[in-house]
């Protein structure tokens, strides 16, 4: 079938507005919009069946008067002859002709909030969606733009016009969700992320939010009605500032592995990615918010070399946490006195030592209790007291320091109470060093 045909038996099966009979020829004449391409269509075959009115010239231009046709109720009338009403288009059901109001809408509920790049989406029923599908099938059409894109393009086009702003398909700042049936605008407001380094100096701080175990998070006598079972973290500490420049819902912290909750993290800090969720504003000068934190959190934490990160340094960050080299200062406690030549045993002991390490007595109730093999690269050892003394050990991320002391009743092997044959504990733990794996 010629353009001519198909576009005829369309119109006669069906009452189809501008937009919809241009889309099934969406990819003919460019350069042109789907509202005029329709329009053009129609007004050939108006022309077409002008010179002749019998019975079957009339029934066509009044096909073509229900879809909307002006050019057609004009020949008509002039020609004596009562035009049929125009009918709802069978596929968008005339919501494409509501594509300024949508715009302003949409320009409506982003106030607000700054953005300077958006992603259109439109909601269509699978019905609709079927039946347009049905409709194409009939004359074969193949060049044809769907619903959905016609409504993303065109109030992207008027939103765009509106507001300095522009489209981005790969990483919007807001993505809208339109639905043009019901007119109820839904937004998806993209997170900041944040990369940095954080030092902690308490040693009583969660790295992330930590809910009472007992009322999860509730509030309950236990926790005094916080819902926490501490009252600070690393995340809330940063979170303060950050929500309040970005006037954001909250914040979360993604860290590059954590310390325990009484060790130190010292050193080059521990490499972090902090998402800002909800934000309003996203103009922030990072080095403010440096300092703001900063001054905040005066004498419990510290961050350093803040700058914008994305979602996918996070899962890098995330994940090269247990393959980064890390470097631990700790104090050792002894049940008996240790000797010179113990202490230059253990040092020996663990040159590029393999340990096997089955999960701790102390997390195994949120960890599966597996064995891990875990790489100690270096031991140095200093003499702190008859019965105790400091190493730095080097070691591959993820492995339990305490347990590579104690040996966990066996769960580690080797330890150091193990090769010292000395019962043996942590009393102090830093992290000092965290060779952080680079990201591209």
């Amino acid at each position: 079938m010629t353009l001519h045909e198909k576009a005829l038996k369309l119109l006669k099966n069906h009452t189809l507005c501008d937009y919809c009979l241009g889309r099934q020829f969406s990819n003919l004449a460019t350069g042109t919009t789907n509202l005029n391409r329709g329009k053009t269509i129609k007004d050939f075959l108006v022309m077409e069946f002008s010179t002749d009115l019998s019975e079957e010239s009339v029934s066509i231009l009044q096909c073509l008067s229900r879809s909307g046709s002006a050019l057609a109720k004009k020949l008509l009338l002039k020609n004596g002859i009562q035009s049929e009403e125009t009918m709802e288009c069978y596929i968008c059901e005339d919501s494409l002709k509501t594509i300024d109001s949508l715009a302003e809408l949409v320009i409506l509920q982003s106030k607000g909030y700054e953005f300077q790049t958006f992603l259109m989406g439109t909601l269509i029923s699978k019905a609709l969606q079927e039946r347009e599908t049905e409709l194409k099938a009939q004359v074969n059409v193949k060049q044809t733009e769907l619903l959905k894109q016609e409504f993303n393009r065109n109030i992207g086009k008027k939103v765009s016009e509106r507001a300095p702003v522009i489209t981005d398909f790969k990483s919007p700042d807001i993505v809208f969700e339109v639905n043009p049936f019901t007119q109820d605008i839904s937004m998806r407001i993209t997170s900041l992320y944040i990369y940095g380094k954080y030092k902690k100096y308490l040693r009583i701080l969660p790295q992330t939010r930590w809910p009472c175990r007992k009322c999860k998070g509730k509030g309950c006598k236990e926790c005094n009605n916080t819902g926490k079972k501490y009252p600070e973290s690393v995340e809330e500490l940063i979170e303060v500032e950050a929500i309040k420049l970005a006037k954001a819902e909250k914040g979360t912290l993604h860290g590059g592995g954590r310390e325990d909750i009484d060790a130190l993290m010292l050193g080059t800090g521990r490499p972090f990615v902090f998402e800002v969720v909800n934000p309003h504003i996203r103009s922030l000068e990072l080095k403010d918010l440096e300092e703001r934190i900063n001054n905040y959190t005066k004498d419990k934490i510290e961050v350093q070399n803040l700058r914008w990160s994305s979602r996918k340094e996070v899962v890098h960050v995330k994940s090269s946490a247990e393959r980064a080299i890390k470097k631990y200062r700790a104090l050792i406690e002894f049940l008996n006195p240790i000797t010179d030549k113990d202490i230059k045993k253990i040092e020996n002991e663990f040159q590029n030592k393999v340990l096997q390490q089955r999960t701790p007595n102390r997390v195994s109730h949120r960890r599966a209790d597996k064995i891990r093999e875990k790489k100690v690269y270096n031991v140095e050892c200093t003499r702190k007291g008859e019965a105790e003394i400091e190493i730095e050990v080097e070691c591959d991320g993820g492995c339990y320091v305490k347990e590579l002391i104690s040996g966990d009743e066996g769960r580690t092997k080797p330890s150091i109470s193990e090769i010292a044959m000395n019962p043996a504990i942590c009393t102090e733990l830093d992290v000092i060093k965290i060779n952080e794996i680079p990201y591209s």
